[in-house]
Parts: C-alpha cells; sequence; structure tokens
C-alpha cells in the first residue's frame, strides 16, 4: 500500500519555517513579534546558533544586555567560526561598558574575516576604550592598511599613540586625519596637543589658531593659545587667545591671570603693559583667595610701581603668611623704594621660609647689591648658584653685581655661561648686560652685536635700545645718517602706537611770566655722572626772578653734592620710584612749562617719559654726545662750534630736536674739590721724560685711536704714554691691559713705553704727571679735556664731523686754544711732535693755564645760566605764539 498523502510538516522541516518567519519579522522590525518564534525554536533546538544569536540581539535591544550576552555567548560556543557572532557580542559588551571583552571580541571577528576593514576599526576604538593603547594602535593601523583613506582611524591612531606617550608620531597621524577631514576641530586640536606635549611649540600653536578658526567658540583651543602666549613671552599670541576667551567667558580667573601675566612682563608699549596689569587685577578679584594672582601682579609692578608692588605682595603674605615667594618679593619692592633695613628683613624671612629655594637666594643677593653691600651680596649669589647651578638667572645676577663693581672682565664669562645653559625669559637681559661689559672694555663692535641680540628678542625695551644707541656714539665706523636713523627708530619700538597729544589749556601762556623749568637727572650726585661739573653751576646760578626751579632725581644714592643740588631746587622730588605715568602725573601737577632731559640714552635715563610730553617744552641738555632722536623733544642746547651752522648737513639735519646755539660753549665748568695744583715746573723737568697722558674712559680709545698715538709715540721716540682708567694699573694683568699692549704692541710701541693706571678717588692725581693730555680721536673726551685744563695740562684734539667728535673744538675754543684743534691726522701727529719738543712752545701753553680757564666763559656760571635762559626764554615765546619750535642762534 502507499502511504496516504498528509498536509503536515516533520518536526525539522516545521522547524526551519519557524526560524525563517521569525527571522522575516525580525527583518521588519517586529521585533515584539520575533521574539516569541525564536523562543519557540530553542524550546525544540536549544542549541539552534542562528535563533541564539538573534534573540541574544532583540534581548540586548530590550533592554536586557546580560541576556543577550549570554545567548550569543552560547551561539559562539555552538558555532566559532561566524564572525557575525562574534561582532553581534561586541556590540552587547561595548553597550554595558564591557570594553575589553568587546575588543577581543572584534578581534576574534577579525580574525576570521580579516579584509572586513571594519573589525578592525571597531577593535581599535574599543581597545582605546579599554586602556589599551597599544593593542588599540595595531588594530587602527590593520584598518588604515586597507582603507587608507579612513579618517577617523587616523585620529584613533594618533590618540592611541598619544596615549602611549609619543607625542610626535600621534601628530604626525592627526595630521592625516586633518588632511583627509580639513574641517576637523577635533583633529587640529588634538594634533596641537600633541605637538606641544612634543615640544613644538610654534607648530603647536599654528594646529590651535586652526582649530580656533574652524570652531571660534571651542574654548579650549583659546586657553591653549593663550597658555602657549604666556609660557613663550610673546603678548601678541598671548593676546590673540585670552582676549577671545574672555570675550566668551568673562569670568575666566585662570584666561585673566595669563593673559595679564604675558602682556604685564612684555617689552612692547606701556600701554600694554598697563592693561596687562589690569587684567591682573581682575584674576585677583575673581579669585579673592588664591595667592597666584597677586603674586602675578606685583611682580609685573615691581620694576615702575614698587609701591604698588608692596601692596600686593602683602596681600599675598596675608592669604599665606609663610609664602617665601611673596617675601623675597616684598624684599625686592622695599629695596626699590629705599627702604634697605625692612628689605633686608623680608629676604631673611624668605631664606627661613625656602632655605633650599635658589631663587629666594639669589633675590636676596640682589636686595644686599642694591643696598651696596657687596659681600654679603656676592655670598648670596654664591649660595644661589651652589644651590642651582644649572639656574641661568643666578649667573646673570652675578654678572650684574660685578658690572656694577665695574669688574667687567670677570662679568663677561658669568654672562656666557647664562646664555649658554638658557636664559630663558632672561635672555635679552643677559645679552644687554654682555653688551654692557663689553662696551666698558672699548670692545664696541661686539656691544653692538650683542644689544641687537637682545633687540631681537625684546625690541620694545626702552633701556635696551637707548645702551644700544649710547654704543653706537663711540663706534667710529658707523654711518653717521644710519646713527641717526637708529636713535629715531626709538620711539617707533618703545612706542609704536603714537600716544594722544596732550592738552595745556590751562597753562598761561604768557610770554614774559617766570618760567617753572625742571631739569630730570640721575647725575645730582658727585659720582659717577657729570652732574656736578655741568648742572650745579646752571641750577645754581639761576635768576629766581625768571626761573623756578624744580629738580626731579632719578637716583636713591645721595652725597654732599645732592644736598648742594637740593638747595639750588626751588623745589625737589626724588622719583628713581615713579613710573612713567606717576612721573607724568608730577610734572603735570608741579605745573611745570619746560623739562630738561640731562640723561638722554645714558645709564638710568627715563626717555620713555618724554613720548608722553608731560610739560609744553622739552629740551635735552647735551650731556648725551647725540641727538635724543624723540620727535616730542623740541629743542637741544648747543653752540656755533659743536653744531657749526654752516654745517646743517651734520648737525640740524641729523638732530630731531631744533637747536638753540648758545653764544660760547654748550656748557659751564665747575671742578671738584682738590688738594692737586698745578705743578710749578713741567713734569717732565722734574721726571726728567716727556709724558702724554689719557684718562679717558677706554670706550674712546678705539682702534684709530691707539694707531694715531703709536704714530705719535714712534714720531716722539723720547715720550711715553700715561693711560689711566678702570681695570689698569692693579698688577693683576688684566685682560683690559693685556689687549691695549697687545694693540700698541702691534703698532710698534712696547709696553716699556705706556704707563697704566687705575681710577684713583681723587681724579686730578695724575695730571701732575702729565705733560699734555692727548684726546681720542673720534670720540672726544668732555669732563677729561675740562680737568686737563684746569690742572694746567694742553689737550691736543683731533676734530671731527660727529658731534661727538666736536667737543674738543668747541671746549678748547672756549679757553682760547683754538691752537690745539686739528683736523687731521697728520696735522695731529705733526703738532704732538712739537708739544713734546719744543719745551718753550709747550710752556707757553701751560703758563697760567688754571688762570686763563677760570676767566674763560667755560667757568662764567652767570654768564652761561643767562645764556640758558635766554634760550629757554625764546623757545617759550614761540610757544605762547602758538608757532612750532625752531632753530634758535643766540650767537650771532
Amino acid at each position: 500500500m502507499r502511504p496516504k498523502s498528509s498536509n503536515r510538516l516533520t518536526p525539522a522541516v516545521d522547524l526551519q519555517a519557524l526560524l525563517v518567519r521569525a527571522v522575516t519579522l525580525h527583518q521588519n522590525g517586529r521585533l515584539a513579534e520575533a521574539a516569541p518564534l525564536y523562543e519557540q525554536v530553542l524550546r525544540r533546538n536549544p542549541g539552534q546558533v542562528d535563533a541564539l544569536h538573534l534573540l541574544g540581539l532583540i534581548r540586548g535591544r530590550n533592554g536586557d544586555p546580560d541576556g543577550g550576552i549570554e545567548l550569543i555567548r552560547r551561539a559562539v560556543k555552538g558555532d566559532g567560526g561566524q564572525p557575525a557572532f562574534h561582532a553581534s557580542l561586541a556590540g552587547l559588551l561595548e553597550g554595558a561598558g564591557r570594553w575589553a571583552e568587546a575588543a577581543d571580541s572584534h578581534a576574534a571577528a577579525a580574525r576570521l574575516a580579516p579584509l572586513a576593514p571594519d573589525h578592525h576599526r571597531r577593535e581599535g576604538a574599543a581597545r582605546a576604550e579599554a586602556g589599551q593603547p597599544g593593542p588599540a594602535a595595531a588594530a587602527f593601523r590593520r584598518h588604515l592598511a586597507l582603507l587608507p583613506g579612513e579618517a577617523g582611524s587616523a585620529l584613533g591612531l594618533g590618540d592611541a599613540l598619544q596615549d602611549l606617550g609619543r607625542p610626535l608620531p600621534a601628530a604626525v597621524w592627526y595630521g592625516r586625519a586633518l588632511a583627509l577631514t580639513p574641517g576637523s576641530t577635533l583633529a587640529a586640536y588634538n594634533r596641537g596637543v600633541a605637538l606641544r606635549d612634543a615640544g613644538r611649540r610654534a607648530d603647536a600653536l599654528a594646529a590651535f589658531q586652526v582649530a580656533a578658526r574652524t570652531a571660534p567658540a571651542l574654548l579650549q583651543a583659546r586657553e591653549q593659545i593663550l597658555a602657549l602666549g604666556h609660557a613663550n613671552g610673546d603678548p601678541r599670541v598671548a593676546a590673540a587667545g585670552g582676549r577671545p576667551l574672555l570675550a566668551l567667558v568673562p569670568d575666566h580667573a585662570e584666561a585673566a591671570k595669563l593673559l595679564g601675566a604675558a602682556l604685564a612682563r612684555a617689552a612692547g608699549p606701556a600701554a600694554d603693559r598697563e592693561v596687562g596689569v589690569r587684567w591682573l587685577a581682575r584674576a585677583a578679584a575673581l579669585r579673592p583667595g588664591e595667592t597666584d594672582a597677586p603674586l602675578a601682579l606685583a611682580t609685573a609692578l615691581l620694576d615702575d610701581r614698587p609701591a604698588d608692588a608692596a601692596g600686593w605682595f602683602r596681600r599675598a603674605l596675608a592669604l599665606a603668611p609663610a609664602s617665601a615667594t611673596a617675601l623675597s618679593g616684598l624684599g625686592l619692592a622695599l629695596a626699590a623704594q629705599g627702604a634697605e633695613d625692612a628689605a633686608r628683613r623680608a629676604a631673611r624671612r624668605a631664606a627661613r621660609a625656602a632655605p633650599g629655594d635658589a631663587d629666594i637666594a639669589a633675590n636676596a643677593g640682589s636686595i644686599l647689591h642694591r643696598a651696596r653691600r657687596d659681600a654679603e651680596a656676592e655670598a648670596w649669589y654664591r649660595r644661589a648658584l651652589t644651590l642651582a647651578p644649572g639656574n641661568a638667572m643666578g649667573w646673570i645676577n652675578s654678572g650684574a653685581q660685578r658690572l656694577d663693581g665695574g669688574a667687567f672682565e670677570e662679568a663677561i664669562p658669568l654672562y656666557a655661561r647664562a646664555l649658554a645653559l638658557g636664559a630663558g625669559h632672561h635672555e635679552a637681559l643677559a645679552r644687554s648686560n654682555l653688551g654692557a661689559a663689553l662696551m666698558a672694555l672699548g670692545r664696541n663692535a661686539e656691544a653692538v652685536e650683542a644689544f641687537r641680540a637682545a633687540l631681537a628678542i625684546r625690541p620694545g625695551d626702552a633701556a635696551i635700545r637707548s645702551n644700544l644707541l649710547f654704543c653706537l656714539c663711540f663706534v667710529a665706523d658707523a654711518p653717521p645718517d644710519a646713527v641717526f636713523e637708529e636713535h629715531r627708530r626709538f620711539e617707533r619700538f618703545v612706542a609704536p602706537v603714537p600716544l594722544p597729544e596732550p592738552s595745556f589749556a590751562a597753562t598761561a601762556r604768557d610770554p614774559e611770566r617766570r618760567l617753572r623749568v625742571g631739569y630730570l637727572s640721575p647725575d645730582f650726585q658727585r659720582y659717577p655722572g657729570p652732574g656736578y661739573h655741568f648742572l650745579l653751576p646752571l641750577l645754581e646760578r639761576h635768576d629766581r626772578a625768571a626761573v623756578e626751579v624744580t629738580g626731579y632725581y632719578n637716583d636713591r644714592r645721595e652725597d654732599e653734592a645732592t644736598a648742594r643740588f637740593k638747595a639750588a631746587a626751588d623745589r625737589w622730588r626724588g622719583v628713581a620710584g615713579l613710573s612713567d605715568a606717576e612721573l607724568e602725573r608730577l610734572v603735570r601737577d608741579d605745573g611745570i612749562d619746560l623739562l630738561v632731559d640731562c640723561g638722554g640714552h645714558m645709564s638710568r635715563n627715563r626717555m620713555p617719559l618724554f613720548l608722553r610730553r608731560p610739560a609744553p617744552l622739552q629740551l635735552s641738555l647735551p650731556l648725551y654726545p647725540n641727538t635724543t632722536g624723540l620727535t616730542a623733544m623740541d629743542y637741544q642746547l648747543a653752540d656755533p662750534r659743536i653744531a657749526p651752522p654752516s654745517a646743517p648737513c651734520f648737525a640740524d639735519a641729523r638732530h630731531s630736536e631744533k637747536l638753540i646755539r648758545l653764544p660760547d660753549c654748550v656748557l659751564c665748568y665747575r671742578p671738584a674739590d682738590s688738594a692737586f695744583v698745578p705743578p710749578f715746573r713741567p713734569p717732565a723737568e722734574t721726571a726728567g721724560v716727556f709724558t702724554f697722558a689719557s684718562f679717558n674712559n677706554v670706550t674712546k680709545v678705539d682702534a684709530a685711536t691707539i694707531a694715531l698715538w703709536a704714530r705719535l709715540l714712534r714720531a716722539a721716540p723720547e715720550a711715553r704714554l700715561l693711560l689711566k682708567w678702570r681695570g689698569l694699573g692693579g698688577g693683576n694683568g688684566s685682560g683690559l691691559e693685556r689687549r691695549l699692549l697687545a694693540a700698541f704692541a702691534a703698532e710698534g710701541v712696547g709696553a716699556e713705553r705706556l704707563l697704566l693706571r687705575g681710577i684713583t678717588p681723587d681724579p686730578y692725581e695724575d695730571y701732575v704727571r702729565a705733560d699734555v693730555a692727548l684726546d681720542p680721536v673720534f670720540a672726544n673726551g668732555g669732563t677729561t679735556i675740562c680737568d686737563a685744563l684746569w690742572m694746567g695740562v694742553p689737550v691736543l684734539n683731533r676734530a671731527g664731523a660727529a658731534t661727538i667728535s666736536r667737543w674738543g673744538a668747541t671746549l678748547l675754543h672756549t679757553v682760547g686754544l683754538d691752537a690745539l684743534v686739528t683736523e687731521s691726522d697728520e696735522e695731529y701727529l705733526a703738532l704732538g711732535v712739537r708739544l713734546a719738543t719744543d719745551r718753550a712752545f709747550l710752556a707757553d701753553l701751560r703758563a697760567d693755564l688754571r688762570g686763563r680757564v677760570a676767566a674763560s666763559p667755560l667757568m662764567d656760571e652767570a654768564g652761561y645760566a643767562r645764556a640758558v635762559e635766554a634760550g629757554f626764554r625764546a623757545a617759550w615765546r614761540r610757544w605762547c605764539a602758538g608757532l612750532p619750535p625752531a632753530a634758535i642762534d643766540l650767537s650771532r
């Protein structure tokens, strides 16, 4: 018999149909209907791997990840060769936050299907989440080998390498991700982080700038730009990051602090520094309980506003009484105000609070150095270097002490050591101080290089720029037009944004009223400047009915001469501790009509003050041997010989100021008290040998001068040359001595023809040994010419075209010794030989020379004061009439 036909399915066929129906429902998104069918399949066949797999996916999606994971694990156990099972298991494990297990499942899928890119990508991502950067990097590399243009994996590989501490390779992959997706803010930002961590700050900055342009509201990019600008000491970059950041988040205290610190310590315009101070004050207000901002603000104020700095250091101490940084800073601020005892107490407290801190020890040394307690300062500097021999600032401080003490040779290797160590933010200071030491030794070309290197770092630093300008005055082969242009550049760098023109509407424009004249100088003292000789006679001899004198003293050192300056002034202001803004306000409040600068670009000058124009008229008294270069400096005193009217090409045209030519000499000389007088008989008669002499600063004794003096000594073989300056004649064979002796030897003059002497307490002492003084060829003497003449010693001069080469011409003319002014090397030699050999000629010149000098216009104090007052009055009348400054010639 044949079996009967039936419509019933066999168990196997029925199970397969049930599974197919479940899968169809699943694919159509009808999960609630599919799940019971999968369960029916599994009741009949608990090991059915497809049902296990698919039901596991539904369970995971419906909020039962553990149940889903258990089902798919059973599927994998039943058939481990299915990549999809491993991938699905990995997905559920990811959802449960079980990243390490998920990564292993992705890896299993990748092993089964190595050419399927997504398995590698997902393994890399899971391993990254699991904190397994090494395996993550390997997975991303496999994915990129299959799909090189996949930006996501390039980004992931960068992350993995960054986590492995390999920032430079990470930056390469971030860069690749950015190249594949140029608008990727994440790639640009992460690349910046990697480059920053790799020490590639410039490249990091560029990357963060890309991120900021792509996403202007991305705070993190702005924060990084600000931080890099602060760390690099670049206020421009810091502002580019900080200002937009603070516009987005005005109460961002850290941004205010970093931006403020970057701007406040910048060497650029004073206006920027003031903005920095305001941001630091804002940061301090936003975080009143923290010391960082007050300390940063105090440090920013320390140089220009030490009194305000002291207040902020005290605020920091109120929050942290044992803060060594605050105590040390307070000591520096007090020392800057002249409170030396309190400064030393603060320094000692700081050292007790942080005995192992090299910076604290160095600051203690600086405080004692300022108080001129050199031995104690040196001990602290040595301690700082012992604690941190690699601290460049310690070497800079030690060099500064030697520089101020005149030990220029010793200072140079200390600055070189600081630079070799990497001086960081202090590199400009180190290079500038190195330049000052080189200049003091007459190594002017090297000094110029050092100053220019410092300015390359801090182009707006007024002190360094003044150092360069003063040094250029002594460089004979520097083109005069280039030197003038360098002087003109001062204001363009120090104040690149012109300051607003002040108003003097309240100033009475009465051309004949009593003038309020202010004299600003650091040299109202006997030493080290020329103030006593050339300023005191003027101040004491002013007609008080015509002039009211205010002295603005820009130094703290006082001596007997300072007391005389105070007595000569109607008002006295100590201004060394005032900022330019504070001094400007003081001058305005004093109602000064004409402010006289007496320092030019020499040490301790206040040139930036004059850019603010605190007075209606501003005038330069030329103790500095050149133009100031300032547009705001209206006039400079001159005379017909130092600035011949017939040669405006090198006088008027190379001065930013209009010249007031006095009828006689531009200066009036008052000798210092001394027990030494001109000898009755010439030294050649008593010593048996003729002696030329020069007591000039060796900065002026350049190669051309040595060559000419050597020719003179060869032409006058019986004569010798006495040289006197700091660092000579000490018997220790200083580097300066060795260089001078070598330079003369190269010109055929042996050491036996030279007498070397160091500085003596009485500057007139050694003139009793000199028959004739030799003026340097290019940079003429000033005080030394006057001193020599007062001591009865004729001075042989070689005049030139530059202002600094005309001092001898005007001083010698003023005392009736035009015959000693020569115009060429040959004239200089011929006259020098005659002076050394024609004793009658020399005797006539020396006869009662002191008496002739005393009777000359060079020492006519009253006449000089009247001439200067006439110049002031002529300039004032023009101003009252609303006329611009113009050349004034009182010599006609």
